[in-house]
Parts: C-alpha cells; sequence; structure tokens
C-alpha cells in the first residue's frame, strides 16, 4: 500500500510539473539578415519544377528557368504565410522572396544548391522611407522544406509509374 502510494505521489508530482511547462509559450527564433541555402541531390529541373509548385500560393513577379532565378511581388504583411510564434506586425510590413537555383556536380552525382533570401520591409508611415528589418528565418525554412518534400512525390510517382508499367 506504501508502495502505491509512493508511486501515486510520485507520478502525480512529475504531472503536475510538466503540464505547465507544456502550456507555456515559446519565444521564436533569433531573427537574422541573409540566406538559407541548401544543396540537393537531384536535377535542376526536377528542382525546378519543385520551386515552382512550392511557391504556388505567392504572387510571382520572375520566373526565369535560364537565369534559375523566381522572385516573388512584394507580398503585404502575413497574406501568403503565418509564422508560428505571435509576432507584432508593424502596418506597413512588406517582404519578397527571391530564390536562386544553381546547377551543379558533387563528385559524380548530379547537385542542385538553392538559395532563398527574403527581403522584409517596413515603413512606419507614409512619408518615412521603408526600413529592412530582418527575417526569423522560418518561411525560408519551410519553403525549402516544401521544395524538398515535392522531389521525393515526384520520385515516389516516378517509381509507382515504372512499376506499374513492368
Amino acid at each position: 500500500m506504501k508502495i502505491l502510494r509512493a508511486l501515486l505521489f510520485a507520478v502525480v508530482t512529475v504531472g503536475s510539473l510538466t503540464s505547465c511547462a507544456l502550456f507555456q509559450e515559446q519565444k521564436p527564433p533569433e531573427s537574422y539578415i541573409g540566406p538559407r541555402e541548401e544543396v540537393l541531390y537531384a536535377d535542376f529541373e526536377e528542382v525546378w519544377r519543385a520551386t515552382n509548385i512550392a511557391l504556388q500560393t505567392y504572387p510571382l513577379r520572375l520566373s526565369n528557368m535560364d537565369e534559375g532565378l523566381v522572385e516573388t511581388d512584394e507580398v503585404k504583411g502575413y497574406r501568403t504565410w503565418r509564422p508560428p510564434f505571435p509576432r507584432s506586425k508593424p502596418a506597413g510590413t512588406t517582404y519578397k522572396i527571391s530564390i536562386r537555383v544553381v546547377r551543379g556536380s558533387s563528385g559524380e552525382r548530379k547537385a542542385t544548391k538553392v538559395i532563398i533570401l527574403k527581403d522584409t520591409r517596413v515603413q512606419r508611415d507614409f512619408f518615412s522611407n521603408a526600413k529592412q528589418v530582418p527575417s526569423d528565418g522560418l518561411e525560408e525554412k519551410a519553403l525549402l522544406y516544401r521544395i524538398k518534400r515535392e522531389i521525393q512525390i515526384e520520385r515516389a510517382l516516378n517509381q509507382a509509374q515504372k512499376n506499374m508499367n513492368g
């Protein structure tokens, strides 16, 4: 009986201590100015298609496959992507995303480098100039993740097609 009480006391104590920590508000990551980049072991065309699919919800200003450059038009506020952490959003926040896709190789494997740069600007009022502010990097990471997932999905569909054809 004493062992059961001690065990029950330990479970209730641990549960009450950890449950408070689960619902604490998490702090957003540190801000930075600079590109996010990653090397993907895939053909340039495969990465280019995945990049355009990942950017379907954004208004595109430029999509030039020969130069390997995709740019979005100015996006106001958080209309296309909302950060998971609550942030104070100034009314005049706009941003553009530039993605450069570069052909390359790593040894004998084909490799493609994806570089994502988010240019965030805040204009306080009508008369002031827009000021560049750092990005938290989450949207760039999310886009890289989407690009990698689209490549995986395309490869899986191609493999399934090969298996069905025999």
